[in-house]
């Protein structure tokens, strides 16, 4: 797959419970390993009221 790697994936998923959100984590990840072994990600899940911190958190963990 030839181009620059200058894209990024973010997505907000709302209304779920523990087990689906885990089970979607899981997916995420797997997908991640799959099909861009040597991207670098995070991934965070926890209540709806702490969106706007998991983002920033993981921004800081990227690097930004």
């Amino acid at each position: 797959m030839a181009g620059k790697k200058d894209k990024a994936v973010v997505a907000i998923i709302s209304g779920l419970t523990d087990n689906q959100a885990a089970q979607i984590t899981k997916d995420i990840l797997k997908s991640k390993q799959k099909n861009a072994p040597l991207g670098r990600g995070t991934v965070a899940s926890g209540f709806m009221s702490s969106i706007g911190a998991l983002l920033q958190k993981g921004t800081k963990q990227i690097g930004g």
